[in-house]
């Protein structure tokens, strides 16, 4: 496993102790982490640090330490992996992977889905009026 992916790994463990805690500190992060993933205070720090400057946290300063918070929700996180990842894909790639990812869920999210996909058809014809 590559350093890159390793720490794809530690920020997305960062961000689902964020969402399931709501804030945190560096130790109260580090420590929600699972044990695989509980790297060195300053580690979880410089990750923390990088989701703020890339928008997905913030960090406000309490006394003498910081608090981040998520802000992003779970689901908007997931869409933009989603949507970085089928950005460089070919058309053909991304069909596949959408009916692969459309065959996995069950008939009452497909039902959501479709619902989905009527507003935002809707929405985008009225757009264009």
């Amino acid at each position: 496993m590559t350093d890159g992916a390793i720490q794809g790994e530690l920020q997305e463990q960062i961000m689902i102790v964020l969402w399931h805690n709501g804030e945190g500190t560096v130790e109260h992060v580090r420590a929600g982490l699972p044990a695989r993933h509980r790297s060195a205070y300053s580690t979880v720090q410089t990750v923390l640090n990088r989701l703020v400057d890339r928008g997905l946290l913030s960090r406000e300063r309490r006394g003498k330490t910081f608090i981040y918070t998520a802000k992003v929700t779970e689901g908007q996180y997931l869409s933009r992996s989603i949507e970085r990842t089928l950005a460089g894909a070919s058309l053909e790639a991304r069909q596949a992977a959408l009916a692969q990812l459309i065959g996995t869920i069950d008939t009452d999210e497909l039902s959501a889905l479709q619902e989905q996909a009527r507003r935002a058809a809707a929405a985008r014809e009225a757009r264009r009026r």
